[in-house]
């Protein structure tokens, strides 16, 4: 099994799965204290893959495309002002407005709050393959958060 990195530092061994600010990052030690803990990985060889069953198939949710319009299409069915819809899903209005209008996208739980409201499909399940991926002669690892920013710092001195 390939050596994993920590996704914001790039130090080695990864020891979690965390979630910061929305994403999911492998995090080393002293990493994995800067966001919320989904998954701990034992200390001797981290297994970080799920041991392989007879479909390596993994199942995610994810907002469908156009959501806003499929929002507001359903909610001027409805007749419903949108200060009426955030009272009954208890979100702030100017939220759900930014949603509409597709500048932000809304959490799955909100999602979810949205379609029992108006009766529409928001959540979409996926299916991704898991498998190991394909390697060339020089395995690839992929740009951590630090080499971003050393790159950042590199580009503003010139």
């Amino acid at each position: 099994m390939q050596e994993l990195f920590c996704d914001i530092c790039g130090k080695s061994p990864v020891r979690a799965q965390i979630l910061l600010e929305g994403a999911r990052l492998l995090a080393c030690g002293n990493c994995m204290r800067g966001g919320k803990v989904l998954h701990r990985f034992d200390d001797e060889g981290a297994q970080l893959e799920k041991p392989m069953s007879a479909s390596p198939v993994e199942s995610a949710e994810e907002i469908a495309e156009n959501y806003g319009k499929m929002i507001k299409a359903a909610r001027e069915k409805s007749g419903l002002p949108l200060a009426v819809i955030a009272e009954r899903t208890r979100e702030k209005e100017s939220y759900l407005h930014a949603i509409e209008h597709e500048r932000l996208i809304p959490t799955i739980e909100v999602a979810r709050k949205l379609e029992h409201e108006l009766g529409i499909r928001l959540v979409e399940k996926t299916q991704s393959v898991a498998g190991p991926a394909a390697s060339g002669p020089k395995a690839f690892t992929p740009p951590t958060l630090a080499d971003m920013i050393d790159t950042r710092k590199k580009g503003k001195g010139k």
